[in-house]
């Protein structure tokens, strides 16, 4: 799917400017007609190699829409823990929070998607490869997405 976010206009992606909060959608360069401020759309970015979703000003939980549609079109992604998921093993209750992570690179292929979905816009065709199973590691036996083509655990290639 072709989606380039540092394509002008802005895409609107839902970002606000870093310094003043004005929303970017629209312009014609990368500069804040607000406060004048530059910004690049990495920086926009959260950190990680695996940055949290976030549209609309929220995270992105994990429901099986949102993966699906992220499985839909190949976009490597994780479930996010809450820190009290991890330090008190409290997947029941709490799960429904857990949030979505996705590689950096499609961040914002990611963000377009769940944006166009919510608009009920038309959808871009995805990769007919796109429907992958899931697959387990043979090196490890670790459960990886079927949009993984090498094991997160071992980093062994999915297909040899």
């Amino acid at each position: 799917m072709a989606f380039d976010p540092e394509s002008l206009p802005v895409p609107d992606l839902g970002l606000r400017c870093l310094k003043c909060g004005y929303g970017l959608a629209g312009l014609s360069n990368h500069r804040c007609p607000e406060c004048g401020k530059s910004f690049t759309m990495e920086e926009h970015i959260p950190e990680g190699d695996f940055p949290v979703v976030i549209f609309r000003g929220k995270d992105v939980t994990d429901s099986p829409d949102v993966v699906g549609l992220l499985k839909h079109y190949r976009i490597p992604h994780i479930v996010v823990l809450w820190p009290g998921q991890v330090m008190f093993g409290l997947p029941g209750i709490t799960q429904a929070k857990s949030r979505v992570g996705v590689v950096r690179a499609s961040y914002y292929q990611a963000i377009d998607l769940l944006r166009r979905q919510a608009l009920g816009e038309e959808m871009p065709p995805a990769d007919e490869a796109a429907e992958r199973p899931d697959w387990t590691c043979p090196a490890c036996e670790e459960e990886n997405p079927g949009t993984f083509d090498v094991c997160w655990n071992c980093g062994r290639p999915a297909r040899d």
